[in-house]
């Protein structure tokens, strides 16, 4: 069962990191293990000097994303909104022509200083984000490198910016621990849709063989927890939903669920185990966990406020299997956050 442990008016974002996971508010981090949250810490970003060597105060980010890397030396992420950046902007109105100066909030790629205690950003990063077991980023002159001190190659898809803009973290993209490199392909003049496996160092891809009997069209696939293990889910061409396990090249198909219900997430465990978040007609979130019988044994949340309020969530799985969550009960502009944690 999870056991709310603390809640926030700010959003709660979750990250996996080597050997730990961490729950970040703008300024606060704190790593959680166990079921509570370890040394809090009040978190500020040094923002980097202007143009004319100005160096500004530290300032507290809205909030810190895709945190990567090694707590704590070797820890990069995205802060939002530490600062103003300013560009021209046509004039208001036909009747108001011209260029006039607006300015919109600015985002920064930020390291962890363990000696300073803060975020320090890093302006010749544009994004970061994991990578095949490590830290891969873009610089603001469009290079891309790596941060974890791997002298790996860069994957030859993404150096070659075959699939996305070169501007973008390739989010849309998997990767295997061995740096397989899997997409879905929605529109291309080169590969027809589907899903497709760029083999580690080739720049050739190769139709992924789905489960006999899918409908092609409904199926998502995902990353298992480690090696180069796959999960994927959709429907059959029945109509039947399933959930499936690639493990050594071969698809299992695991028990389906009984009653109405969606599968919204799948998420594999380092320790082997796989947990399915749905939905269905009395809950808004379920945590299904699959038992060592074969069985889809449900996790109970306990909900302090009402359920019909949720908007957003969160899942993350510790080293040992147990599960950290993250529920919103507020709207867009304020947010009511529970933290939850279930044992293995």
């Amino acid at each position: 069962m999870f056991t709310a442990i603390a809640s926030s008016q700010q959003p709660i974002e979750l990250h996996r990191l080597e050997g730990a996971i961490f729950a970040v508010t703008g300024p606060h981090v704190a790593r959680a293990h166990g079921g509570r949250l370890h040394d809090p810490r009040r978190t500020e970003v040094v923002v980097a000097p202007s143009t004319d060597g100005v160096s500004p105060p530290p300032v507290v980010p809205q909030e810190i994303k895709d945190m990567a890397g090694r707590w704590p030396d070797r820890v990069w992420a995205l802060a939002t909104n530490v600062g103003w950046r300013a560009h021209a902007a046509a004039g208001p109105s036909p009747a108001m022509p011209g260029i006039i100066t607006a300015a919109s909030p600015r985002n920064a790629v930020v390291r962890w200083d363990e000696e300073r205690g803060r975020w320090v950003e890093q302006p010749d990063l544009a994004w970061i984000c994991t990578w095949a077991g490590g830290v891969l980023a873009m610089g603001v002159d469009g290079a891309l490198r790596r941060l974890d001190g791997s002298d790996r190659p860069i994957p030859p898809v993404l150096a070659e910016k075959l699939l996305w803009d070169g501007w973008n973290p390739p989010m849309g993209l998997r990767t295997t621990r061995s740096g397989d490199v899997i997409v879905c392909v929605t529109q291309s003049t080169r590969l027809e849709p589907g899903w497709w496996v760029f083999p580690r160092g080739e720049l050739t891809p190769e139709k992924l063989v789905l489960p006999p009997g899918v409908d092609e069209k409904s199926v998502a696939v995902h990353t298992g927890g480690g090696g180069d293990e796959l999960l994927a889910r959709g429907s059959l061409r029945s109509g039947e939903r399933f959930i499936a396990r690639r493990a050594q090249g071969t698809w299992q198909m695991l028990p389906p669920f009984l009653g109405d219900y969606r599968v919204d997430n799948l998420l594999a465990t380092p320790s082997g185990g796989l947990v399915v978040c749905s939905h269905d007609r009395t809950s808004p979130l379920c945590i299904y966990r699959l038992g060592r019988g074969g069985n889809w044994e449900r996790i109970p949340i306990p909900f302090h406020t009402d359920p019909s309020q949720f908007s957003s969530s969160c899942l993350v799985a510790g080293e040992e299997g147990d599960l950290w969550l993250t529920m919103d009960f507020g709207g867009r502009y304020r947010h009511q956050v529970v933290l939850y944690h279930a044992r293995a």
